[in-house]
């Protein structure tokens, strides 16, 4: 029985075209269209090419007959057909795509008896990268362990908008007192945004032996798979003023002498009273 179903296999391949390979872009620009590309071979005993189907999700948008010399745009599912360009070894497609992400199917068929059917799908996202890397602005050259600091971190228009995350020696900082929320400007005429969010730090608020704070920005765009990108500075940060050894003798030196003064002051107006109190006696 196995080797039935076996044969059967390769003798339902041996008469279907295959679909060698299928481009899509990961990531669509809604300012561009996007081109899907799908390749695909005949064996020698194979039947001829029947049609090339391509599906958005479970939806037909565009079908290529080359018996009939024809190709035929489905436009009732919202998506735009730019241009397209097919043969007997491949078939593409200009799209306009649509907000979101989208399974892009292509679907080879061959004529009958059979009319054996080979299909490969992939995903494509709308979105824009940013450009850049984020921006930190508003870092103090230098800081003392009592000051507080106000810095910015500001990621470059995106689609969707950047999340932005504040780390502080790699801790993350969630805490609404010291890191706002991702803040989200007025989307531009293709839908794109930028965002920015604050950290307020002290140093004396993190235990650190070495001179400085290491600050991290990371904005998160959340495609799938989401994409990040982050940059990395040095919060550096006064050290206290010590009290020298010479100082320090010096005032312990002046504080044992007032004490000494005091003292002697105390005794003698304490005598210098009891001598009145005996006198009035």
């Amino acid at each position: 029985m196995f080797l039935i179903l076996l044969l059967g296999y390769f003798i339902a391949q041996s008469f279907s075209h295959t679909i060698t390979s299928l481009d899509a872009p990961l990531f669509a620009d809604p300012r561009r269209a996007a081109e899907l590309r799908c390749q695909y071979t005949k064996l020698p005993h194979d039947p001829p090419l029947h049609s090339v189907k391509w599906y958005r999700d479970n939806h037909e948008i565009f079908r290529y007959t080359p018996q009939e010399f024809e190709t035929r745009v489905f436009n009732d599912t919202g998506i735009i057909i730019v241009n397209s360009s097919c043969s007997l070894q491949s078939c593409s497609i200009l799209v306009r795509p649509e907000r979101g992400a989208s399974r892009y199917t292509c679907e080879v068929s061959s004529e009958g008896p059979r009319f054996a059917v080979h299909r490969q799908s992939t995903n494509m996202t709308l979105a824009v990268l940013p450009e850049y890397d984020p921006l930190i602005t508003g870092l103090p050259t230098l800081v003392y362990p009592d000051e507080e600091a106000v810095v910015n971190c500001t990621s470059d228009h995106s689609l969707p908008p950047a999340e932005i995350h504040w780390f502080v020696d790699e801790k993350p900082q969630e805490d609404p007192l010291l890191s706002s929320g991702t803040y989200v400007s007025r989307a531009d005429g293709d839908g794109l945004a930028a965002s920015w969010r604050a950290l307020h730090i002290v140093a004396d608020d993190f235990a650190t032996h070495r001179g400085y704070l290491s600050l991290k920005c990371r904005a998160t765009v959340r495609t799938r798979p989401p994409i990040e990108r982050s940059m990395a500075v040095r919060l550096y940060v006064a050290r206290r003023p010590h009290i020298s050894k010479f100082t320090a003798n010096t005032a312990s030196g002046c504080g044992q002498v007032i004490v000494q003064c005091n003292a002697v002051a105390s005794v003698f107006w304490t005598l210098f009273l009891l001598s009145i109190r005996t006198k009035c006696l």
